[in-house]
């Protein structure tokens, strides 16, 4: 497996970590961005199966660095675009504050 999916992947399972370190992972992510498309089909099944770890960590993710940035601020910064939605996370936040509630 590709290192930095494995610190990707393994690193989402403590999702109560300092906002500085999470920050590192969305580093990460934008990092294996680059490489998805020569990942093996298993790769991109486990690489599936992270992407959903943090969707469903996005506000405990969100909370932790919101102590260290604003992430809409750093989006409009840096130019990140939509295709990098791990930046996303105070978006995806909300976004569980409304859908949760209309799946139970």
């Amino acid at each position: 497996m590709n290192k930095l999916l494995n610190i990707y992947n393994l690193s989402l399972d403590y999702p109560d970590v300092s906002g500085g370190e999470q920050l590192e992972l969305l580093a990460i992510r934008d990092q294996i961005a680059t490489l998805e498309s020569e990942f093996s089909l298993d790769a991109q099944r486990i690489l599936f199966e992270a992407d959903k770890k943090l969707i469903a960590n996005a506000a405990v993710f969100y909370q932790e660095i919101s102590h260290f940035i604003n992430l809409s601020e750093h989006r409009k910064k840096n130019n990140i675009s939509s295709q990098k939605w791990w930046w996303y996370l105070d978006v995806l936040a909300n976004l569980s504050n409304y859908l949760i509630p209309m799946a139970a």
